[in-house]
């Protein structure tokens, strides 16, 4: 076990996995949850398997006025040579409650009814703006963009999402949303931006499920 300094890069790092992992798991269209402060990091170097993180952090939820949660997580980064996704666990120190479950439910029964299904592109725009009728649809994406951040780290990765190159809607029979996303995301190390394609579906009950995500080729992109 080597303790290390919660404010290096392999620290915030391992953290930025959680954080992804959190928001694929407890995120919605209406929450959002960011790592503020990282305050213990012990690294355990497991021979054959990789090497595992345990960390203490505080945790916000950047799109509502709710109180800090304190968390504890382990981040397992395998080796190399195994080509799998980190294994991540986290706890929670209080419940988050259901506050965002209204405005969830709302914008579900909008996007249900909705006359023609939605076809936007570039979210935020050039200047870096998102229409209201929009937030929803880009938060939705970063939650589907903490799943593929989280399978696709490493030690030495560091993914942001860029853009919402585009986003159609495809109505369905059953009670999901499906939304068909074309993503670019940021490589923060090597400074590649990755065109992701990604479908999922939601829904208030079920939360999110990714029906599909590959990287299209740089032709494509």
């Amino acid at each position: 076990m080597e303790t290390i300094n919660p404010s290096y890069y392999p620290a915030s790092r391992a953290a930025g996995v959680a954080e992804n992992y959190i928001n694929y798991k407890l995120g919605s269209p209406h929450r959002l949850f960011q790592v503020k402060q990282v305050t213990e990091a012990i690294k355990e170097s497991i021979p054959g398997v990789g090497n595992k993180y345990y960390l203490s952090f505080v945790v916000a939820d950047f799109l509502n006025e709710q109180p800090d949660i304190k968390c504890t997580a382990e981040v397992l980064y395998y080796l190399r040579e195994q080509n799998k996704a980190p294994n991540v666990s986290f706890t929670l120190e209080s419940e988050i409650g259901n506050y965002v479950q209204d405005k969830d439910i709302a914008f579900y029964k909008k996007m249900k009814n909705i006359s023609q299904p939605l076809d936007a592109q570039d979210i935020p725009d050039k200047f870096g703006n998102v229409s209201p009728e929009m937030e929803p649809v880009l938060h939705l994406a970063l939650v589907a963009c903490g799943h593929v951040k989280w399978q696709h780290s490493t030690e030495d990765t560091y993914y942001r999402m860029s853009i919402i190159k585009s986003v159609k809607q495809l109505k369905r029979e059953d009670n999901n949303l499906e939304f068909h996303y074309i993503m670019q995301i940021h490589e923060m190390v090597t400074q590649e931006i990755i065109t992701w394609e990604i479908n999922i579906l939601w829904d208030p009950t079920q939360g999110l499920k990714i029906e599909k995500e590959v990287i299209l080729p740089k032709s494509n992109q």
